[in-house]
């Protein structure tokens, strides 16, 4: 089977960057600049499961209420497991259409594709209905799965406040005991025998590890 050239998610998440200058007060910029900083210079993902090691297990609900198992899946073949912030992050809603686009690829190397995020099942389903998702999203309230793999950071007060003001409640989104800690990006590429084949810790946000990328990462998995 043949597929198109893969979109250029990498460059769409540049744009979105770039635009943010537009949409935001200097001052909220500056917070959201300083907080990625704050991340990437103090290492936040170090602690993050790596490549090699086995994937942690995990029984969540998915947006239609279902419960889903991540070793159940990996039963089947390998699993592509990827962390994100929420359907309100705009570089979050990229990364999850570029992943979209690619699943045709990724589901023809006997592959599944899991997106995780602590918001409530409702703000998943009504992410996939926006965006047109047809791969599972699964909530993981309180951050437990996500803090398992060393993923989970407390958000700054001022970086809560700015959200206050352009409109996100991170209480209503994800719940009481997910208000003020977010994941950081994350993308997992997992073996069918649990083993973390590949691992990508994005501590700055607005970068992903890109679909194109994925495909390559799974075509190097022994059959």
């Amino acid at each position: 089977m043949s597929f198109p050239a893969p979109a250029p998610t990498r460059a769409e998440l540049a744009d979105r960057a770039a635009a943010l200058g537009d949409m935001l007060a200097t001052d909220q910029l500056q917070v959201m600049r300083d907080t990625i900083r704050d991340l990437v210079d103090r290492g936040a993902g170090d602690n993050a499961l790596k490549s090699g090691e086995l994937a942690q297990d995990f029984i969540l609900p998915t947006s239609d209420g279902a419960p889903l198992r991540l070793y159940g899946k990996l039963s089947h073949g390998p699993v592509v497991l990827i962390f994100f912030r929420g359907g309100w992050c705009p570089f979050c809603e990229t990364y999850l259409r570029g992943l979209q686009r690619e699943l045709p690829r990724i589901r023809e190397l006997g592959t599944e594709l899991i997106a995780i995020s602590p918001q409530l099942p409702d703000g998943s389903l009504q992410t996939r209905i926006d965006h047109g998702l047809n791969f599972p999203l699964v909530a993981d309230a309180g951050l437990r799965t996500t803090d398992q793999y060393g993923l989970v950071y407390q958000v700054p007060p001022a970086l809560l406040r700015v959200y206050a003001q352009i409109g996100i409640e991170l209480d209503m989104l994800n719940g009481g005991a997910g208000r003020n800690r977010l994941p950081l990006a994350a993308t997992y590429v997992i073996d069918s025998d649990r083993r973390i084949a590949r691992a990508e810790i994005n501590d700055d946000y607005t970068q992903r590890y890109d679909p194109s990328e994925i495909i390559v990462s799974l075509a190097k998995l022994k059959p």
